[in-house]
């Protein structure tokens, strides 16, 4: 096992381009058969999710490269597969020829099938009237009226039907460039 190679490739695994890599392969149809290049991205800092992108802009380079894994065998033990070992190595192995493979199109200045995705974040709540929402009981909407006045034992269960905010997050644009473009 290359644990050189298992080294870097962890580094790069949480990195901000490992995770635009994937939400390229995620929402680009054209990409598969393809190696990722990522020129340019931004992710929306506040959400949680790694995949929620403003925009990730790149090149698709076609693959000439092919990996050579190495055999199941070197990760077996006792007749059993060690999967987990052999996914990552597997991994780290695809993500170096990867590298290989991009860089040597690049030195030869083969161009790239440009790509671009733009997705965006909203308040899907935001223009919603009222405190509370449209599905509530009657009786929570009620409590409306007094906003102030949480005594009444109804308020126990009348937060949980609260406008808040409510973030979605959607891919709006995902496209290859013409060549040339």
């Amino acid at each position: 096992m290359d644990e050189e190679l298992l080294k870097r490739y962890r580094e790069y695994a949480s990195s901000e381009e490992a995770f635009a890599v994937l939400f390229v392969k995620k929402n680009l149809a054209q990409a598969k058969g393809h190696w990722v290049d990522i020129v340019h991205c931004r992710r929306y800092e506040m959400s949680p999710d790694n995949m929620h992108f403003r925009f990730v802009v790149g090149g698709l380079f076609k693959r000439t490269i092919h990996p050579k894994y190495p055999p199941q065998s070197d990760y077996t033990i006792n007749g059993k597969l060690d999967e987990r070992a052999y996914y990552l190595m597997t991994r780290a192995v695809t993500w170096e020829v990867a590298h290989t493979d991009i860089e040597r199109q690049k030195a030869k200045r083969v161009a790239p099938r440009k790509f671009e995705i733009k997705g965006v974040s909203y308040d899907k709540n935001a223009g919603s009237k009222g405190f509370f929402r449209a599905d509530a009981p009657p009786e929570i909407k009620a409590l409306a009226d007094n906003l102030n006045d949480r005594t009444n034992p109804l308020w126990d269960r009348a937060l949980q039907y609260a406008n808040a905010p409510e973030f979605v997050y959607e891919v709006r644009q995902a496209r290859v460039l013409p060549p040339g473009a």
